[in-house]
């Protein structure tokens, strides 16, 4: 329980909270931190406050039994001054990203509302419709790559709860960021960008309800299997199909050790794109699901693929996968030592144990929100990975970092 104290009896080594305190009248980059020396502690008196909160549970030393007479000199102002600044800037710097941010969610919810259209129009048999979604795949692929580390963070906020398009676009995405890292070329790309968006089509032939289906019968699972070969007949209607993209299609749930369908293949026979393509599409249904309560984080997702399911794919891709999107992948939610709550940002593939996060806060308001470097502006590191439906409402709308959140795709999965 937080307890109020003068600010002349606090020493090193307290957890003071300044919760109370406009995020923009004190110098410090949290609102809740221990006191590592003398000078935090003017700066602190220098806020002109004369109690501040402080928590005896978390705090490693005691006040000071009586106020003390430490002066606030022109120095410490300055330190004051030169923090503000640097907090500010850091602000800044999460209001020019959630600009880019903003475009790529315009993006990319565009793309659904086209793709919905193209969907309609393959399944028709429309060749204009087709065309569309090569062209969109293609300018689709070139908008997110752009972005790396901020695409991955809108992939992990990006589903509704009829939305394949959703699942395919992320699919697509995922998969054009394994083939760019493996040096894939524009035409390669092209074709890993179309087959990524129309992998699942073949859903769409089903009776409806049967893909969602928690527990299929065994006649039932046979015929959703058939899935892969009812997308390629689809696409076989359409002129101009690359071969790959069809065995994209067709192969996409074939798995190397040879228990995937439709015709258990093994590794020497699935084409690499299919390969990406199924980790990807693995990837997006194990954090988007329909019970928030089964989703798991980015992080569990990509522990579990190489190590529950990591026979099931290529080897080497699977490694660089897991390598692209780092140790917590950008949207993880996160516990620190600290006792904070926080969502991945970014990550930089060569520092990958310090990526930018998000904390919650509520004395900083969520638009003018800090990014801060783990290791580098905060001396914390990840204890635990949470799922989206284990914050409150508070916390979860504070760490969104859409304006409109929609987590959940239907499971479609094996």
């Amino acid at each position: 329980m937080l307890k109020e104290i003068s600010v002349r009896r606090l020493t090193p080594g307290m957890y003071v909270s300044l919760r109370n305190v406009p995020w923009f009248r004190h110098p410090f980059l949290r609102s809740s931190f221990e006191i590592k020396n003398r000078e935090e502690v003017r700066e602190i008196i220098a806020i002109g406050r004369e109690t501040v909160l402080y928590d005896p549970e978390k705090s490693k030393a005691e006040p000071l039994k009586a106020d003390s007479r430490i002066k606030v000199d022109a120095a410490t102002a300055k330190s004051a001054v030169s923090h503000s600044r640097m907090k500010f800037e850091k602000a800044s710097e999460l209001r020019a990203r959630r600009v880019k941010f903003q475009r790529m969610e315009e993006n990319f919810e565009k793309a659904v509302v086209e793709s919905r259209v193209f969907m309609s129009g393959v399944m028709s048999g429309e060749v204009a419709r087709c065309e569309e979604a090569k062209k969109t795949a293609l300018q689709m692929s070139k908008v997110f790559l752009e972005e790396t580390e901020m695409c991955v963070s809108f992939i992990n906020a990006s589903a509704t709860d009829d939305g394949q398009e959703f699942h395919s676009l992320n699919v697509m995405t995922l998969s054009l960021m394994l083939g760019a890292d493996l040096g894939y070329d524009a035409e390669s790309m092209a074709d890993l960008a179309f087959g990524g968006l129309m992998h699942d089509i073949g859903l769409l032939k089903l009776p409806k309800g049967l893909q969602i289906k928690p527990n299929r019968s065994p006649a039932e699972t046979k015929m959703f299997q058939e899935h892969p070969r009812l997308g390629v007949s689809v696409l076989s209607r359409m002129p101009d199909i690359s071969r790959d993209v069809m065995k994209i299609v067709y192969q996409h749930h074939e798995e190397c050790t040879g228990r995937g369908y439709p015709k258990g293949a093994t590794k020497a026979g699935i084409i690499p794109p299919a390969r990406i393509v199924a980790i990807a599409d693995t990837y997006d249904r194990l954090i988007n699901t329909r019970d928030p309560s089964k989703a798991v984080s980015p992080h569990k997702a990509l522990a579990l693929m190489f190590g529950k399911y990591k026979d099931r794919f290529d080897p080497d891709m699977l490694t660089r996968f897991i390598k692209i999107l780092g140790v917590y992948p950008p949207g993880t939610v996160c516990r620190f030592t600290s006792g904070d709550i926080g969502v991945i940002m970014s990550v930089d593939p060569k520092d990958l144990l310090h990526p930018e996060v998000i904390l919650f806060d509520p004395a900083i308001p969520k638009h003018e929100a800090i990014i801060y470097r783990l290791g580098i502006d905060l001396d914390i590191v990840v204890e635990s990975t949470l799922r989206p439906d284990e914050l409150d409402a508070e916390a979860f709308n504070y760490l969104n970092s859409r304006t409109k959140i929609q987590y959940y795709p239907s499971p479609c999965g094996h």
